[in-house]
């Protein structure tokens, strides 16, 4: 509404005073002592700012109005504490680094990156988050220069002028990492993310390729043996990097097939996106690799055939390792894109009943890289993944007096915890804390973003009759065939939250995706691991319960451990359905001694043993 000022006077009144633009608002908001207006009013201007930004497009004017809008976004997240501004700060950042880049201001394109690594960070509330960023900024930054030390124009320059001083920023990023030398990983941490730092130079230097092969599920790579026999379809688009399986289906699916559900776990190091299908179906895969001139993510996609995502929201926005996810409709399909930090490790497979696609995104190689159970030697064991069986409305089995697996399992992994940390100095993820219930495939997922060393899964055991007793422990292991009783134990455990894998057909399906996902000695060290802890159960149990019964280390197709990227084992502690072992899971003597055993075979295992 406009109101205009009526007088008796003879002359006009002086214009008034122009009300500041949203830049000028803005630069006033940093100001340490300027008190900010509204949530709603102070994101609302930084978006304005940031608009603005994308309007200059990639020129330094571009990029000072994106960190002016990334510094605000930075200022409100130090307020508030709400993640998406974080998020919006790091884009930002990242887009004002771009921006400066294409224009021609190097220096200030590296201090760009320098302030998003040291926000990221900050963020992720992990000094080594800051470390792996800051050094793929020296990464990066040290190959632009070299690139443009060795152009045509700078070596015929060469001779008449002198050489450019090196990047102060370079500098600066140099000396915070040689400060910060604490954070840097170790072994195949430290080797990863020099793998990753190699790509991003290669990317700055021009010999990363446009785009990698689009990999289809109906057509195998020749590079890896597959039996025409077999129901899986195993591709490669970089050794080491990348690894699709998908069903050899050759025709399309007869019906209509329709994503119901995109299910996400991120972090700062790695994340699992599960896209739930109504049906069966093929897809093809495919990756870009980051496009820093026009501020375009490293991204993979996948192209599913005949399916619909009627309902499915367009974008969603992850944080961390995963970015956001887009989705869209295409002639035959749908493509689901997964916008990435970096260019990370790639694992893409699938699971029957119910089908769904499953992408596993990682800093950390998936070769499955460590010493194998021959080699001697003490093992990095730094991190662990306790995983409470059951939880929420999933009770697990009940025993005859109505003691329920759930809270057994969450009871072992409490105890557990503490023990980790205080005695041994490990750093230990519960995939859940309380009584919720957590689907299977994203138990892993917590365990592979944390980056875990290992991870234990803590269940009960139940049988038919209510006869049998004692300990047991799984791991996965497709080459050591599965017996009949150790079948059952997977397919009650899978029924959980899937189906049952009882039909023999789905049973060699899940063993043929097992062997594929079984990289490097992955194997070979859960099998070893879940030796040391049924061998640890025993040790501890016996004094007390001498006439405990050994059910023996097995291998069997569990849900819950597909795709784990560490030596992973399921536990089951005893038959809860036997009178007598519920009554001796109810006492807490029994439940210490079974959270000592788990300790005592990590101990082990990190020994060498």
């Amino acid at each position: 509404m406009v109101f205009a000022a009526l007088g008796c006077g003879g002359g006009e009144a002086p214009p008034g005073p122009t009300a500041p633009t949203a830049e000028e608002r803005a630069r006033l908001l940093l100001a340490p002592e300027a008190p900010l207006p509204s949530r709603a009013e102070t994101v609302a201007l930084a978006d304005a700012v940031a608009i603005a930004s994308s309007h200059a497009g990639a020129t330094a004017r571009g990029a000072e109005l994106a960190e002016l809008a990334a510094a605000l976004r930075v200022r409100l997240y130090r307020l508030d504490r709400v993640e998406s501004d974080g998020r919006e700060a790091l884009e930002l950042h990242g887009a004002a680094a771009a921006a400066f880049r294409t224009s021609g201001d190097a220096e200030a394109a590296c201090e760009a990156e320098r302030q998003r690594a040291l926000f990221a960070g900050d963020l992720a509330g992990d000094a080594a988050v800051t470390y792996r960023e800051l050094y793929l900024v020296s990464r990066r930054h040290a190959a632009h220069e070299g690139r443009r030390g060795a152009s045509p124009s700078a070596s015929a320059a060469a001779a008449e002028s002198p050489r450019p001083a090196r990047s102060a920023c370079l500098d600066v990023v140099e000396k915070t990492l040689a400060r910060a030398v604490a954070y840097r990983p170790s072994g195949e941490y430290l080797r990863a993310l020099e793998q990753e730092g190699h790509r991003a130079e290669q990317s700055v230097l021009g010999s990363a390729p446009a785009s990698s092969p689009v990999l289809s599920s109906a057509a195998p790579s020749a590079s890896v043996a597959a039996s025409a026999a077999s129901p899986v379809s195993i591709s490669t688009a970089d050794p080491g990097a990348d690894l699709v399986l998908a069903p050899r289906v050759a025709d399309k699916p007869a019906g209509p097939i329709k994503i119901a559900a995109i299910e996400r776990h991120g972090s700062e190091m790695g994340a699992r996106v599960i896209i739930q299908l109504t049906g069966p179906t093929t897809f093809k895969v495919g990756s870009l690799p980051a496009d820093e001139a026009s501020g375009k993510d490293a991204r993979v996609f996948l192209d599913i055939a005949g399916a619909t995502a009627r309902g499915i929201a367009r974008e969603t926005q992850v944080g961390g390792a995963l970015r956001r996810i887009r989705v869209g409709a295409q002639a035959e399909g749908t493509r689901v894109v997964l916008d990435l930090a970096a260019s990370l490790y790639r694992r893409i497979y699938y699971l029957p009943d119910p089908f769904r696609i499953v992408v596993d995104v990682s800093t950390r190689t998936p070769t499955g890289e460590g010493k194998s159970s021959q080699e001697p030697g003490p093992r990095a064991v730094r991190r662990v993944a306790i995983d409470p069986g059951h939880g929420g409305a999933d009770a697990g089995a009940v025993g005859p007096t109505g003691l329920k697996e759930k809270d057994i399992t969450l009871d072992i992994a409490h105890r557990v915890a503490p023990i980790l940390a205080r005695d041994l100095k490990i750093e230990t993820l519960l995939t859940r804390d309380n009584d919720v219930y957590v689907p299977l495939d994203m138990r892993a997922a917590r365990a592979n973003a944390f980056h875990a060393d290992l991870f234990v899964s803590i269940h009960c055991n139940a049988s038919e009759d209510g006869l049998a007793r004692g300990v047991q422990t799984f791991s996965i292991d497709a080459a050591r065939e599965a017996d009949r009783s150790a079948a059952r134990v997977a397919a009650r455990e899978n029924a959980s939250a899937r189906g049952v894998a009882s039909d023999p057909a789905l049973v060699a399906e899940v063993s043929a995706i097992l062997s594929g996902l079984n990289v490097g000695n992955l194997a070979d060290r859960s099998h070893h691991f879940a030796g040391l802890l049924q061998r640890s159960a025993l040790s501890s149990l016996t004094p007390r319960y001498p006439d405990i019964r050994d059910q023996g280390v097995k291998s069997a197709g569990f849900y819950v451990l597909v795709g784990a990227d560490m030596p992973a084992v399921l536990f089951e502690t005893a038959f809860i359905s036997n009178p007598e072992d519920e009554a001796r899971l109810a006492t807490a003597d029994f439940r210490q001694k079974m959270a000592d055993a788990v300790v005592n075979a990590i101990r082990a295992f990190r020994e060498g043993k």
